[in-house]
């Protein structure tokens, strides 16, 4: 049941990021493609007919794929068809289902100008399907397609990249490496939301790309709750409603609180500045700052309930004391360390020690 639950996340991660950043996509995997691309023309997604047109093939481990219709800059009166294929899992068989998709969209519309591509974001670095090649007597079919691998792009670039499309990437590579290790995951999601509202997104960005973190990062229940109580302790403290992945409807309206705590920012500073420039800091100082301070002590208190469930699991019941000395580390860097001192010590005294180290060090600057 859990598997299913995984599979549907990712599968509704990747759906809405495509949709919400699509010309941040392009611009980012294909930049190529995205040059030729009218962007002051409308594009139109037309999953609805892609849905009719593909065939059941028996057996296939699809991920999830689009179908845009775009124009392009070259004058001529035409749609371009652009068909996206991002593949989970390694698919002996995925260059003949790309052919198979392209001549069904091929011969369904009417034979039109279209591109396929595919993105491959699974965590196997040597499967890079990129054609279908098929010759015999004398008869010969080479179809090949555009392909990036997620898992060659440098996670520290995507860390400061200004698009937030690399935010969906990173998200995704994470989330990959995490597979299996809850509490890794636990901290790397709370470690994207921070990097999702550092990174100075819109407000739209940001509720889009909170949706994808939480999608890719799911977590069991009780570690789920934890990020919940974090983002409930940052809606607290600045005065926004609830942003937890249980209710949705919650986390837009949070973001409209923050909306109009923008709004009355930017009224006054643009009665200093001028009204469009006043409206635009303002609106970025509500939402980021109503939902960046106060997450450091949430994560705080989420890693030190990591920890003490990792001891519960290990050792059984855990002194009161443990949590008490836990709470007065006032530096992420060593609750991480001390997290993963949990997972490696053989008796929980030695824990105690490390903890009671770690504190007399911090008392000592």
């Amino acid at each position: 049941m859990r598997a299913q639950r995984t599979r549907v996340d990712f599968d509704s991660a990747w759906k809405l990021a495509l949709e919400a950043f699509f010309p941040a996509c392009l611009e980012l995997l294909f930049p190529q493609l995205h040059a030729l691309i009218d962007w002051e023309q409308e594009y139109v997604f037309l999953n609805t007919e892609l849905q009719r047109i593909k065939p059941l093939l028996p057996g296939s481990r699809r991920f999830v794929d689009v179908l845009v219709r775009v124009s392009f800059k070259d004058g001529r009166e035409r749609f371009v068809f652009l068909h996206i294929e991002i593949q989970a899992q390694r698919d002996p068989h995925f260059d003949l289902r790309m052919f198979i998709y392209y001549y069904h969209i091929f011969d369904a519309l009417g034979y039109p100008d279209l591109i396929s591509l595919a993105i491959l974001a699974d965590d196997d670095p040597n499967w890079r399907p990129e054609s279908f090649i098929r010759s015999l007597g004398g008869c010969e079919l080479a179809f090949r397609f555009p392909v990036v691998k997620l898992l060659d792009l440098d996670e520290a670039m995507l860390a400061e990249h200004p698009n937030p499309f690399a935010a969906v990437v990173l998200t995704h590579l994470r989330a990959l490496k995490a597979r299996g290790n809850l509490q890794l995951l636990f901290e790397e999601k709370v470690r994207m939301i921070r990097n999702v509202l550092q990174r100075g997104y819109n407000v739209e960005d940001i509720l889009n790309l909170y949706r994808v973190v939480d999608y890719l990062m799911a977590l069991p229940k009780e570690l789920e709750s934890q990020v919940n109580q974090i983002v409930r302790e940052v809606a607290r403290r600045h005065g926004l409603r609830r942003l937890t992945s249980l209710e949705r409807e919650a986390l837009e309206r949070g973001a409209r609180r923050g909306l109009q705590k923008g709004r009355r920012e930017g009224l006054r500073r643009g009665r200093e500045e001028g009204l469009q420039q006043g409206l635009q800091q303002g609106l970025q100082q509500g939402l980021q700052q109503g939902l960046q301070q106060g997450l450091q002590q949430g994560l705080q208190q989420g890693i030190v309930r990591v920890i003490l469930l990792t001891l519960r699991s290990r050792f059984g019941k855990v002194p009161a004391r443990v949590e008490h000395d836990l709470k007065k580390v006032n530096a992420i860097e060593r609750l991480e360390e001390l997290s993963l001192c949990a997972n490696s010590v053989p008796t929980l005294a030695a824990f105690e020690q490390a903890l009671q180290e770690v504190l007399a060090a911090q008392e000592s600057h």
